[in-house]
């Protein structure tokens, strides 16, 4: 009988599953890059990850990254193998986010062929496409606990000048989708906000906003990524899922919706502390936040064994701390 309960209660949630920034160059193709991160798809209903690097065979390079940037290592201009979407697709993941800085390092014609190796496979994506309209769309998912999931996303750079490096979408031509607000959010800002979100929810039971932002390599979010994520909860986003920073940024309870601010390389060709987020949300909308540490060395991600305590000596103790002082609504994250 308790058993029957128990999955009774388990069929009124959703779990779902975040990585972040998965960047694949300088990393040949091979299933065991991400085999263990399949073991952590468990009964998660759905598994999301940040594709940064295009799949792509395509030598035309973006001119709106200057020589100058890329000998400052300002900028950075980047590809994979397309070989990596069949091991994505069966390492769980299920849906992927595009619109971010290296989407369109190799123009359209890299973009069309990465979005055509993660149709080929069955991975779905939002964030960038042929025009403006159609990158800011959400991209729904049917789930099998009957639910449906929109997911969108958008790179929200604070300046115009960064965000016209990364080829935003315009009406007529491809790029990705941008959320260009110059650094204010102001009553036509959350106006629009509030449209675009509710437009997705028409068709789905939970909203997903991927959000590309904040600086690279800070442990904290910046005051612009708090107001952004708040105001897009506001306007009606269940989960503000960011990425960006490479490195954990930690995770917020604001008004019972959950804001992670940074999510980090779930792998990439450099040694880091990553691990993936786990979003529970029950059937009255109460939301629970856990996290799964792992380790991403040697081309490789591997999953941390032991307590809470396990991922707490790595930093994130001292993060929840500070993000307690800092901000307000924020809650310590567990290991599951």
């Amino acid at each position: 009988m308790l058993s029957i309960i128990l999955t009774a209660i388990a069929a009124k949630s959703t779990v779902l599953l975040f990585g972040g920034d998965v960047m694949l160059n300088g990393i040949a193709p091979s299933p065991r890059v991400l085999q263990q991160i399949q073991q952590a798809r468990g009964h998660a209903d759905a598994f999301l990850a940040n594709l940064e690097i295009p799949l792509t065979r395509e030598n035309a390079k973006t001119t709106r990254k200057s020589a100058e940037e890329l000998k400052r290592h300002d900028q950075w201009i980047l590809k994979a193998d397309p070989g990596h979407a069949e091991f994505i697709k069966r390492a769980g993941i299920d849906l992927v986010t595009l619109a971010n800085n290296h989407a369109m390092d190799y123009g359209p014609n890299g973009l069309h062929e990465m979005i055509s190796n993660l149709d080929r496979v069955g991975i779905l994506h939002a964030g960038a496409a042929d025009n403006a309209s159609e990158a800011m769309r959400p991209t729904y998912l049917k789930l099998k606990n009957g639910k449906t999931l929109a997911l969108l996303s958008v790179l929200a750079f604070m300046t115009p000048k960064a965000l016209r490096k990364t080829t935003p979408a315009t009406l007529t031509e491809p790029g990705i989708a941008v959320l260009s607000f110059g650094g204010t959010l102001g009553t036509a800002a959350k106006a629009k906000l509030s449209r675009w979100i509710l437009a997705a929810h028409q068709g789905a039971d939970y909203v997903i906003v991927g959000t590309h932002w904040g600086v690279e390599r800070k442990p904290l979010p910046n005051a612009y990524q708090v107001g952004l994520g708040r105001a897009l909860v506001d306007a009606g986003a269940d989960v503000v899922w960011g990425n960006h920073p490479h490195v954990l940024e930690g995770a917020v309870i604001y008004n019972g919706h959950t804001i992670l601010y940074s999510c980090g390389n779930l792998v990439s060709s450099l040694p880091a502390q990553t691990g993936l987020f786990r979003v529970t949300i029950t059937e009255d909308g109460i939301q629970k936040v856990g996290f799964l540490p792992a380790r991403d060395q040697g081309h490789q991600v591997t999953l941390l064994k032991g307590p809470p305590a396990v991922f707490a000596k790595h930093g994130q103790q001292l993060l929840n701390q500070l993000l307690l002082k800092r901000f307000p609504s924020t809650v310590s994250v567990p290991a599951f």
